[in-house]
């Protein structure tokens, strides 16, 4: 793992408690509790609740347990994308489907857990496998996304492997 993302809660690219513009809480302009644009359950275009294209739920093209072709236990395809805690740990992987609009993310020992839609402001809004906004994923200084809660707080970010 490269040396920087290793000092990750120090660096103000990824660290939104150093950089207010990469905190939700001191943006409202990335915050989807403050941005309907952003906000899957008041902007349809967003939501896979409304917009079943973006449901791997109800799209089976998307959907890795009937998709094995996005299942990493099964195929070798695989973003490069890693999921890691504030403190550098890995935490999953994400897989890219072929609607650019929808990852899916897999823990580290490669579960399905979890997928994101694009919010069209180059970040994502995260489900789980019962359909539930439970996070968002926001793009960071250092060309990845980082992670929150849907209090705001920096659960983890993603990089490059």
């Amino acid at each position: 793992m490269p040396s920087g993302l290793a000092r990750a809660r120090h660096n103000a690219s990824l660290n939104p408690q150093f950089n207010p513009s990469l905190n939700p809480r001191a943006n409202a302009l990335i915050n989807p509790k403050f941005n309907p644009w952003i906000h899957p359950e008041r902007n349809t275009r967003i939501s896979p609740k409304f917009n079943r294209s973006l449901n791997p739920l109800f799209t089976l093209s998307l959907n890795p347990t009937f998709n094995p072709s996005l299942d990493p236990k099964q195929t070798l395809k695989f973003s490069g994308l890693c999921r890691l805690t504030p403190d550098a740990e890995l935490i999953g992987y994400i897989v890219r489907t072929s609607n650019k609009a929808v990852l899916l993310l897999f823990d580290k020992d490669l579960t399905w857990t979890a997928y994101a839609v694009d919010n069209t402001r180059e970040g994502y809004n995260v489900f789980d496998l019962e359909g539930n906004w439970n996070g968002y994923a926001l793009k960071n200084q250092a060309g990845g996304w980082n992670e929150f809660n849907l209090e705001g707080d920096w659960t983890g970010f993603v990089a490059n492997r």
